[in-house]
């Protein structure tokens, strides 16, 4: 059975920075690039561990993958 994915979405939540997975929010982080740093250093973490883990980043109602452990299908 393989692992769930980890995906870290980096967002503005309430005027500040913050890191949400599995619907728990972590932070506050004083910039975006602080949060992305701590979510990449994580999510790299989680990978090496064997979980496929990904980096997003919410604007609005879009994500953008800043980092991913998972490879395209190539179908």
């Amino acid at each position: 059975m393989p692992l769930p994915h980890a995906r870290y979405i980096v967002l503005e939540h309430e005027g500040v920075w913050k890191i949400n997975l599995d619907n728990r929010y972590y932070g506050p982080f004083a910039t975006r690039e602080e949060a992305v740093e701590n979510a990449t250093a994580t999510a790299q973490k989680a990978s090496g561990a064997g979980y496929p883990a990904s980096v997003l980043l919410m604007q609005g109602t879009a994500f953008e993958t800043l980092w991913t452990s998972v490879q395209p299908d190539s179908a």
